[in-house]
């Protein structure tokens, strides 16, 4: 979803890796001042969060290391295709800028999609999935030293739910448009409606949402045009005949 070139640095991650290891180096120290200083019980607490500590730092890596690696050629041109969709809209994006951005001719897109519709499409699940993949990370309790040990804090930022919303929208405009792709967008707009639910609780969670409430007269209006797109979805394409 963000850009992820080879090298490219992740300021969220460095974050994440850096809380990891602090928690690492507290709970070693705590462990090294507990010898002598109480008895068994209170070294088998401190030892529990250092393995706690350790399990979040593996799980912070692992993460980072994941976002850091070099894209192939289709991820690349799904990467620019998303970003392109949300920021000009499916009617204001060519081909030849999604391959252009992402480096590669026009062919290259043609060659692992065949058509503007299918890129689009193929953008919309990428998006779903990478939603899918942060909250799996932040609830996954894989691996885990025991119960109480909690995961290395794992959510999408702000700037890739609003991404994920501006396209959820653009494809219920699309589906209304485009009546022969209708069922196919409402299966996708469904499950990335649901992983876009997801990534705000989570981001509620960590203290990521913004400030400011809408008032009542714009969210009566963002509900409204949310519940029309949904019911054109809904609603089986007219007879061309009528």
């Amino acid at each position: 979803m963000d850009s992820k070139q080879p090298g490219a640095s992740d300021p969220t991650g460095e974050q994440r890796l850096r809380d990891a290891a602090r928690a690492l180096a507290e709970a070693a120290g705590q462990f090294g001042h507990s010898f002598g200083a109480a008895g068994t019980q209170a070294e088998a607490g401190v030892t529990k969060g250092l393995l706690a500590a350790a399990q979040a730092l593996a799980q912070a890596s692992a993460w980072v290391e994941q976002r850091s690696r070099p894209l192939s050629t289709k991820e690349r041109l799904l990467e620019q295709a998303a970003r392109l969709f949300a920021e000009r809209g499916y009617a204001g994006v060519s081909l030849e800028d999604i391959a252009q951005s992402a480096g590669f001719t026009k062919g290259a897109v043609y060659s692992h999609f065949g058509s503007k519709e299918q890129t689009f499409l193929a953008a919309l699940r990428a998006e779903t999935a990478a939603l899918a993949a942060i909250r799996h990370a932040a609830t996954s309790g894989e691996g885990q030293p025991d119960a109480d040990a909690q995961p290395a804090p794992v959510h999408a930022t702000r700037q890739e739910v609003t991404q994920g919303v501006t396209l959820a929208l653009e494809a219920m405009m699309f589906g209304q448009r485009v009546p022969e792709r209708r069922a196919e967008v409402r299966e996708i707009v469904a499950v990335f409606i649901a992983e876009l639910a997801a990534a705000e609780r989570t981001m509620a969670a960590a203290d990521q949402t913004e400030p400011r409430v809408l008032d009542r007269d714009e969210a009566a209006v963002g509900e409204l045009a949310m519940r029309t797109l949904l019911l054109g979805l809904a609603a089986e394409p007219e007879d061309a005949t009528d």
